[in-house]
């Protein structure tokens, strides 16, 4: 396919003109006045141009290199968790109460309900395609008519129903000689693009921490991209930097980001995003960083289109106290102030111990606690979920932060009294025009081995008016898979990418017969 190149300064004034477009959204909320954070690094880059169509060789990952969080010992975050502890019942659920101001909670009462209609349900990227990675850490966003998929080392562009449009290697694709890994990708429902961050090893101790990201120059995922390999400096990136599990977010003006810093061992957080206008109109890049608390989180702005925000936010869980919130000003230009808006208190224990399978003395990883994948930005609300300790098993915990006020609303999610649950993501839709009226999406990996039931991916849901409740065996399970001996890694992320009012795509992992990792991706429809 031939496209059609404009001059920068031209697409430059066509897409500043694009973003600018005002839309109707709710008010913004009182905000705290929190603690300024100073810029600890900057970073920069001119871009490429790629193909997405390509087929080029697997770049091998250096020996030894776990495609894993690396926890703050530098080593895989969950390494440490016993395989086994005496089980303890999960304790019931109690009923979550709706009230005035809390998150979509506006209308009658509904009844708990996964998403009613599956679009679409269809076998993604493998282990073998993937070129062997451990683990996947799948991601998909939905666009206008494809959905992108990633995992570690491959990327592949679907129709709606799941036929295959092109497909390459990540290392061919970005044009890398290092080894890439960690990749995530997004929708722009405003500008009609995809946009993707993937990270990469250092080549030596001198060599300037470094990320690739890059954003398609059309709604179409199979034409040409702009890539940039944006390059850092300053106190918070030292020569020889791992920018380790990168993140990805956005709202309409900027690609919100973060990574974790090491070298070799962890040295820090930090958070940054880029002016999407530059971007899109591959001009060159430049961007203050500022140090945040480990695996902060960007949130995407939720609605269809995106609305116009005044501030972005950023979410970090931290186990025995709560949330850190951060607050990023776009008023000025995208990521021109960063502040610490919030440490909300809504305890919490990291799940217990390894996710069991049944047949087998292998474990899985259930992550550490942290939030694995962006929140949503939504009206008055920031929506997230993470893993934790529900009893002695591992369990979900989701939720939403008041920004008003920076209150906490927070419930379980579970299979079953003796599933072991992990591996979350949440989508969260505008309903009513205002923020506070949603359809969610819930998506997670669960075993029971008391059921003889091996990895499994469900998706659960919450139906406008029905507030934050407990969600316990409710959902739509889009496949059972089968106990692994040969993985010893869990894909660190799943997705949810919210495709209008009332419909997403999810994206998970689960093993196959014979024990090697595969992905799902289903499209489910509220209506």
């Amino acid at each position: 396919m031939k496209l059609r190149h404009w001059p920068v300064a031209v697409v430059a004034g066509l897409i500043t003109s694009i973003l600018v477009v005002p839309v109707s959204s709710a008010a913004p909320a009182a905000q705290s006045s929190g603690t300024a954070i100073a810029p600890g690094g900057t970073g920069a880059a001119a871009p490429r141009v790629a193909q997405a169509r390509g087929a080029a060789g697997l770049v091998a990952p250096p020996a030894g290199r776990d495609h894993a969080p690396l926890g703050l010992n530098g080593r895989p975050a969950t390494e440490g968790l016993p395989a086994a502890v005496p089980k303890v019942a999960k304790p019931a659920p109690s009923a979550i109460g709706k009230s005035a101001g809390a998150p979509n909670s506006v209308t009658a009462p509904r009844p708990l309900t996964p998403p009613g209609t599956t679009n679409a349900n269809f076998n993604g990227i493998n282990q073998s395609a993937g070129g062997g990675a451990q683990p996947s850490d799948v991601n998909a966003a939905s666009g206008a008519t494809q959905i992108v998929e990633t995992v570690n080392r491959r990327f592949t562009v679907y129709n709606k129903t799941g036929t295959q449009q092109c497909t390459n290697t990540l290392a061919g694709f970005l044009g890398a000689t290092e080894d890439v890994f960690d990749p995530r990708v997004q929708y722009d429902n405003v500008n009609d693009r995809f946009s993707m961050v993937v990270t990469l090893t250092p080549t030596s101790g001198t060599a300037a921490a470094a990320l690739y990201v890059a954003a398609s120059q059309t709604g179409d995922a199979c034409g040409g991209w702009w890539v940039y390999r944006l390059t850092f400096n300053g106190s918070l990136y030292p020569a020889g930097t791992l920018l380790d599990y990168p993140q990805l977010g956005q709202d309409r003006v900027a690609l919100l980001l973060s990574s974790n810093n090491f070298h070799p061992s962890f040295i820090n957080a930090a958070a940054f995003s880029i002016s999407k206008a530059q971007v899109y109109a591959g001009a060159s890049v430049s961007f203050p960083a500022f140090s945040v608390s480990p695996t902060t989180q960007p949130a995407t702005v939720g609605g269809n289109p995106m609305p116009a925000t005044t501030n972005s936010y950023f979410l970090a869980s931290v186990a025995g106290t709560g949330y850190r919130l951060y607050r990023m000003t776009n008023s000025a230009g995208p990521g021109t102030t960063l502040t610490l808006q919030a440490t909300v208190s809504s305890t919490f224990a990291v799940p217990p111990r390894q996710v069991n399978q049944p047949g087998v003395t292998t474990k899985l990883d259930p992550s550490d606690g942290r939030i694995v994948w962006s929140p949503y930005q939504v009206g008055n609300f920031i929506w997230f979920t993470h893993g934790i300790a529900i009893g002695s098993f591992p369990g979900i915990r989701y939720g939403a932060i008041r920004l008003s006020d920076n209150a906490p609303f927070v419930a379980n999610a579970f299979r079953s009294g003796t599933s072991d649950d992990f591996n979350p993501s949440i989508g969260v839709s505008d309903a009513d025009g205002g923020g506070a009226s949603n359809y969610i999406w819930l998506n997670w990996a669960y075993t029971d081995t008391t059921n003889n039931i091996a990895t499994s991916v469900t998706v659960d849901g919450v139906l406008p008016g029905g507030g934050v409740p407990n969600l316990v065996g409710t959902g739509t399970v889009l496949v059972n898979g089968a106990a692994t001996t040969t993985n010893t890694r869990f894909g660190d992320y799943s997705s949810v990418s919210v495709e209008n009012t009332c419909t997403a795509v999810v994206a998970q992992q689960y093993f196959a017969t014979g024990g090697n990792w595969a992905t799902r991706i289903g499209r489910l429809s509220f209506c």
